[in-house]
């Protein structure tokens, strides 16, 4: 009890020191901006503090502006009807959506015009909030990638969000969704027919496979049934454990300093696998080089049998090597077998 009632004013007066610390940081950050701003009057043309006025009167924040050099690189009149149109979108605040001025004005009014119409019909009132709240992003990530891919701005919004919940129902991951939205451009009946396609060989969906070549899906169709015959319901992992006789944790501690052994096929991997152990390669000697899982099967076959020919018993190490330095071997080798002759 004695103890406890010792180390209570310690604890205050840390927690007093925390709170001063913080508070200090806060004061140090808000100082930087007004120091930065003050610079920047100092040293900007009245066009720069013009620009900075308006920004500021239609509701950005200096530290924005004076974050985004290219702002004032705008013209005055364009940054000027810019922030009108934009405020019409009901932003919660303007920094939200200030990306959107590096549009040209009539694209700028058009989709403004746009924003207007269906602001009854898209949740959050516009495609900006719409995306960032769907794909949790900030709204000026969104600006940009809106910006990227200009058709997210145009599409159908109910087309849009159908295709985004029939995604979503069949278990694509949102990310993989946010980082290939051209998947947007396709038909409703493309991707249910992809989809059910996948499903009935038990893949999981990825949104280029949905958007794919015909002849591209259908080959990784036939590469997922493929590997699914070489592991047999196991992982990876567990695949090669079997095939080398060691236990699950030594495949995964190997992968841990090569993460590109698991990444390789399963049908590559039983393909090498087989190449090697019926050459008489000892699976010690496979754990020892796992790099040689990322090597083409003919590269190991014409250097196994060129370092043969040339009298050497090649290790996995000599059949791994980069083009310089299995040359020099060969090289090396070559006048090692020429010296014999003389």
């Amino acid at each position: 009890m004695l103890v406890s009632n010792m180390f209570k004013p310690l604890k205050y007066l840390n927690t007093i020191k925390l709170r001063k610390y913080l508070s200090s940081m806060i004061d140090k950050k808000q100082k930087f901006f007004i120091q930065d701003e003050v610079q920047f009057k100092m040293n900007s043309t009245l066009n720069h503090q013009e620009k900075l006025n308006e920004c500021i009167k239609h509701g950005l924040t200096s530290n924005t502006v004076l974050s985004n050099k290219w702002i004032f690189k705008i013209n005055i009149d364009h940054l000027s009807n810019g922030l009108v149109l934009l405020k019409k979108w009901n932003p919660k605040k303007m920094d939200d959506l200030f990306v959107l001025l590096q549009l040209p004005m009539k694209r700028l009014v058009y989709l403004t015009k746009k924003t207007h119409i269906e602001s009854k019909i898209v949740p959050q009132g516009n495609r900006v909030y719409y995306f960032a709240s769907t794909f949790e992003k900030k709204p000026e990530q969104v600006c940009y990638h809106l910006m990227r891919y200009k058709f997210l701005f145009t599409r159908d919004f109910e087309t849009l969000s159908h295709m985004y919940h029939i995604l979503i129902e069949n278990n694509v991951n949102k990310n993989d969704i946010w980082k290939d939205t051209w998947i947007f451009m396709y038909s409703i009946d493309q991707i249910n027919q992809r989809i059910a396609l996948a499903k009935s060989a038990n893949l999981p969906i990825k949104p280029w496979m949905l958007r794919s070549t015909p002849e591209i899906f259908k080959r990784t169709i036939e590469i997922k049934q493929e590997n699914r015959v070489v592991l047999n319901k196991d992982s990876t992992a567990q695949y090669l454990a079997k095939r080398l006789k060691v236990p699950e944790k030594t495949i995964r501690c190997i992968s841990s300093k090569y993460p590109t052994t698991l990444r390789v096929s399963p049908t590559k991997l039983k393909e090498i696998l087989d190449f090697l152990l019926n050459e008489g390669f000892k699976p010690t000697h496979i754990l020892s080089t796992p790099r040689v899982f990322t090597h083409s099967i003919s590269t190991l076959q014409e250097r196994l049998t060129e370092l043969r020919d040339l009298g050497a018993e090649p290790t996995l190490t000599a059949l791994c090597k980069n083009k310089t330095t299995y040359q020099e071997l060969v090289n090396k080798l070559i006048l090692k077998n020429t010296k014999l002759y003389i």
